[in-house]
């Protein structure tokens, strides 16, 4: 079954998050998602926030990743990421509780609040939002 898969690490600055021998898994390209088999030409890509998906042999896997790269290679792909935590790891409620932070301070139009921080902020919460909700179907 080896020549069916392909090796992956998901790799942030403080851990590793996940390693092992994948089916597949769908990443959020900066040009939009894209999906890596087995065998996949090499490539190189910039990463944004979003949803990344990874079958392997047990089980498909749903993470919310907030940004990096991915470097795929004939037999193995490296994924560096900012940060990336497993769907069924995220505490949806509290996620919640920050995108509501996040749209309060945007719609404040208060002086000094820094728009393209709490506009990234609120798409990190939903994207964990949803990483939490896709991980429980």
């Amino acid at each position: 079954m080896a020549d069916r898969t392909i090796s992956l690490s998901v790799v942030t600055p403080s851990k590793l998050v996940y390693e092992g021998e994948v089916r597949s898994f769908k990443a959020p390209g900066s040009e939009g998602y894209f999906q890596v088999l087995a065998g996949h030409v090499p490539m190189l890509s910039s990463l944004r926030a979003g949803i990344m998906t990874i079958q392997d042999q047990e089980a498909i896997r749903i993470y919310a990743i907030s940004g990096g790269f991915a470097e795929v290679l004939r037999q193995q792909a490296t994924v560096l990421a900012e940060s990336v935590e497993q769907g069924t790891e995220i505490d949806v409620e509290r996620a919640r509780q920050a995108a509501e932070r996040a749209r309060r301070r945007l719609e404040s139009k208060e002086p000094g609040i820094d728009l393209s921080r709490a506009q990234a902020a609120l798409d990190r919460a939903l994207n964990r939002v949803k990483a939490a909700e896709m991980a429980v179907r």
